[in-house]
């Protein structure tokens, strides 16, 4: 939902956090929006091997871990977000089942988070919140993966955007997403389209195939760009999906890269979507809606 109005930021106090912290207080600002600063915490667990069991502590302690993690949060917002008025949540529980309660119990338009960037096999051995929520939840997610600290003046707020374009796709509302971002920011606006090789065999030849595929992703582009109110530069990049929006975000210099969910959101998301992908590699901050 555009603009954003309800935004929400999980805070687990980590460099990742007072990273992106920049990003967070000048969205809410941009788009006078509601922010909420959430944190997840668990009561201690007493655990009795000898008859296999275990149960939380008393509500008192659990009470008690929210008030101390409450004012936690009070402490990273006057630090961190001093411009700022947000509201805090705190509940007990798992991260991932917090943030999806807050998320739909307040119809959020917005998550902002920052992820390690870990590899392939790390995020499956150990799981990830980010994983798990570009993947799962219906709002727009935000993420900044490689955020220098120092050169934040050049980043924020975005001058340069780029909009990836899915080939065979619908891609209305993403396109529309990056347009009326580019407007809110006064950005420019540039659309992208990744080609991967159909096929790793050197032997087959995908001949015309391959020349309607590459046809009809450029038809596409600048039928999109036709169709927007302002204007946009269309640009076609060949390679793994991944590595070839983060050349391109790199060559176009862009401060921020929208994608869309496409089918993200199967069962199979987690395995079959290059979407952690991109946010892994994009040197830039990712918006997917």
């Amino acid at each position: 939902m555009f603009p954003y109005r309800r935004i929400v930021f999980p805070v687990d106090f980590s460099p990742g956090n007072v990273a992106i912290a920049p990003f967070v207080q000048e969205m809410t600002q941009r788009f006078q929006a509601n922010l909420q600063l959430v944190r997840a915490c668990a009561p201690e667990v007493f655990y009795a091997a000898e008859f296999g069991w275990q149960i939380a502590a008393a509500s008192p302690t659990a009470q008690d871990l929210v008030t101390t993690e409450t004012e936690r949060l009070k402490s990273f917002a006057a630090d961190h977000l001093p411009q700022l008025q947000p509201e805090f949540i705190c509940q007990t529980g798992h991260a991932i089942g917090v943030i999806e309660d807050v998320v739909r119990r307040n119809s959020a338009d917005l998550i902002m988070l920052p992820t390690h960037g870990r590899g392939l096999f790390r995020r499956l051995l150990l799981g990830s919140i980010t994983a798990r929520l570009i993947h799962d939840v219906s709002c727009s997610v935000w993420t900044g993966c490689h955020i220098d600290p120092s050169n934040l003046g050049t980043h924020v707020p975005y001058q340069r955007i780029l909009c990836a374009i899915e080939p065979g796709m619908e891609n209305s509302h993403v396109v529309k997403a990056a347009e009326r971002m580019a407007v809110a920011y006064s950005a420019s606006l540039a659309l992208v389209s990744a080609l991967e090789w159909p096929t790793s065999d050197p032997a087959v030849d995908p001949g015309n195939y391959w020349d309607r595929i590459r046809t009809n992703a450029e038809a596409d582009l600048a039928a999109y760009s036709r169709a927007l109110p302002i204007q946009a530069t269309t640009h076609l990049v060949f390679g793994p999906i991944a590595h070839a929006l983060r050349d391109a975000a790199i060559q176009q210099s862009a401060d921020l890269l929208i994608v869309g969910r496409g089918e993200s959101q199967s069962p199979l998301s987690g395995v079959l979507s290059n979407l952690y992908n991109i946010v892994r590699e994009s040197p830039c901050p990712v918006l997917s809606v």
